[in-house]
């Protein structure tokens, strides 16, 4: 079994053909390997089209179900690292809600979501990660945590009227944290 888990991680590191690593991800979920590490590396691999980054994670949610809110985190975060492209931009947003969706209580993706924004442009994509995650925040365990992102957003937009909003909803939520 080691030989072949080195064997796909091989090919899921190095392979650039779309026929291979689709062959070494299907003998992995067919040999049922869980390890989503090993996936990780494949949706990481640069020669992936984004069209077939989202069927691979898409396909591991299903054969992997416990591990849906990862897989969509490190789908995210794949397409995030090329956000000067708006198209990934917009797919990193997507997968970010998605985890969220999926874990509706975790702040890490609304705190992800606001890294996304962009401060050089006055984008559509800026104004969506907004609103979803004010309309999400209400669902968050630790809300501290977003609101103290929220705050710093505003603080680098010069707006510190609502960065002070933000500051003070962040200390009161984090002394309720605390108890």
């Amino acid at each position: 079994m080691n030989n072949f888990l080195a064997r796909i991680e091989n090919i899921f590191r190095n392979s650039t053909s779309p026929d291979e690593l689709f062959d070494a991800f299907r003998d992995a979920i067919n040999t049922r390997v869980t390890d989503i590490d090993l996936y990780k590396i494949l949706l990481g691999n640069p020669s992936l089209s984004p069209d077939e980054i989202k069927m691979f994670a898409e396909k591991l949610t299903k054969e992997i179900p416990n591990q849906t809110f990862n897989t969509f985190m490190w789908t995210a975060s794949v397409f995030e690292h090329q956000k000067d492209d708006y198209e990934k931009l917009e797919d990193a947003v997507k997968y970010y809600q998605k985890s969220f969706e999926h874990n509706p209580t975790n702040e890490l993706p609304l705190i992800r979501l606001l890294g996304l924004y962009n401060f050089d442009m006055d984008i559509p994509a800026n104004k969506e990660i907004l609103d979803f995650v004010d309309s999400r925040l209400k669902s968050v365990d630790i809300k501290s945590r977003v609101y103290f992102s929220i705050a710093d957003l505003y603080k680098r937009k010069d707006n510190y009227l609502l960065a002070a909003k933000y500051l003070a909803l962040g200390e009161k939520a984090a002394e309720r944290e605390r108890k």
